[in-house]
């Protein structure tokens, strides 16, 4: 257990309790949780138990050590949340909590930490959008989480020299305003998220390696040496265009045998025409014409005689 460890160099109540400044016991089989009593030490500046078998959440008193400038328990089995007391360590200089079971959101007090430098949460269970504002730290690594939404904005980091987010859930376009706040000479690892569009022209990210930017399914242009497509015009066809195939086009139709509607409506007009022939007042105007010219002629005859 931690607490036997510290007992052997200092336990709470004997003098030399208060002078101890660094409690380093990497690769040391050390079982259980972190004691309480750890974070009672007041002129702690640094923790290294790394590489252990410890478990539980860390206790709150461990972030009262306002004078701790490294915290480093990677490759143990501790859970839980990383609370916004974790702002309280305004010295702190390096943290590195890799390789354990750390979940839920991380903490935006963390990136407000002055002196903080080094910055190691991979191979966790953090979940939630990519924090910003780590405007004083140079190496970053995020990667092998639950980190979901787009990459921020506003990220902050003109220091960095290394930023890996891999292996994330990271989605959406790489923004540009995101791209400018990187320093030329990064090192940017953003492979296997779910990154989509084209990269940008950004030196930034022209200078990263392919893996660096592999592993995002539609995620195109230099850097990767995919081309990104171009939307074509004639994908569909335009209104009222046949999209018969030209074999087909070049048949003409064949001539129906059944006439259409309109076509047997004017055939019916025609037969009934001819059917019903002349009406009755045009006859009669016919009789009497005939009846009017055959007196005219009668009455010509009898003149002449």
């Amino acid at each position: 257990m931690v607490l036997h460890a510290c007992s052997e160099i200092g336990a709470p109540g004997t003098p030399d309790f208060f002078r101890v400044t660094s409690l380093a016991l990497p690769n040391s089989q050390l079982l259980g949780s972190i004691s309480e009593d750890l974070g009672l030490i007041q002129y702690l500046r640094h923790i290294d138990l790394s590489n252990n078998f410890l478990n539980g959440s860390l206790p709150n008193t461990i972030f009262n050590s306002s004078e701790l400038h490294v915290l480093s328990l990677s490759n143990n089995v501790i859970s839980g949340e990383l609370p916004q007391l974790i702002g309280k360590m305004t010295n702190l200089k390096l943290l590195n909590l890799s390789d354990n079971a750390f979940g839920g959101l991380i903490p935006e007090k963390l990136s407000t930490l002055p002196n903080l430098t080094f910055v190691s949460l991979k191979s966790n269970y953090f979940s939630g959008s990519v924090p910003n504002g780590f405007n004083y730290v140079d190496i970053l690594d995020l990667s092998s989480n639950l980190l979901n939404g787009s990459l921020p904005n506003e990220f902050g980091c003109e220091s960095l020299r290394y930023l890996n987010l891999s292996y994330n859930k990271i989605s959406g376009t790489i923004p540009p305003a995101f791209v400018k706040q990187i320093p030329v000479n990064t090192t940017l690892d953003l492979s296997f998220n779910n990154l989509t569009g084209p990269i940008r022209g950004s030196q930034a990210l022209l200078n990263q390696k392919t893996e660096f930017l592999s592993g995002n399914a539609d995620l195109c242009g230099k850097p990767l040496k995919i081309l990104c497509t171009v939307p074509s015009t004639m994908s569909s066809a335009p209104p009222n265009v046949t999209t018969s195939s030209p074999a087909i086009a070049a048949i003409p139709k064949t001539i129906d045998s059944t006439p259409s509607t309109k076509s047997t409506g004017s055939t019916t007009s025609s037969q009934n025409v001819s059917q019903s022939g002349l009406k009755p007042a045009s006859i009669a105007a016919i009789v009497v014409g005939d009846l009017a010219g055959m007196a005219i002629l009668a009455l010509i005859v009898l003149f002449m005689c």
